[in-house]
């Protein structure tokens, strides 16, 4: 009787973290769109505030996508490299 409920409980919290995550992924891309329209609405003729408004969420964004995961990872293998290298005796 208790198994099912641990269960219930686990998805639960990991449901309301995924919501969370969800809804400040949508208010951070409310707040970078909102930006570009107030920049893009407010200079319309200068296609330098263009390139920057558009072009500096793009850039890191790129760079999120592609620099990230190579970081987390090779964050893990150092983490693992100095557990084993904790357990040998010189």
């Amino acid at each position: 009787m208790d198994e099912p409920m641990l269960l219930l409980l686990l998805g639960s919290s990991v449901a309301f973290v995924c919501a969370v995550l969800l809804w400040k992924l949508l208010i951070t891309t409310l707040g970078i769109a909102s930006a570009q329209w107030a920049v893009i609405t407010g200079l319309p003729d200068e296609p330098v505030a263009q390139v920057l408004a558009f072009g500096i969420p793009a850039l890191l964004a790129a760079f999120a996508l592609i620099y990230v995961p190579r970081i987390a990872v090779r964050g893990a293998a150092f983490s693992t490299a100095r557990v084993r290298l904790k357990g040998v005796s010189r």
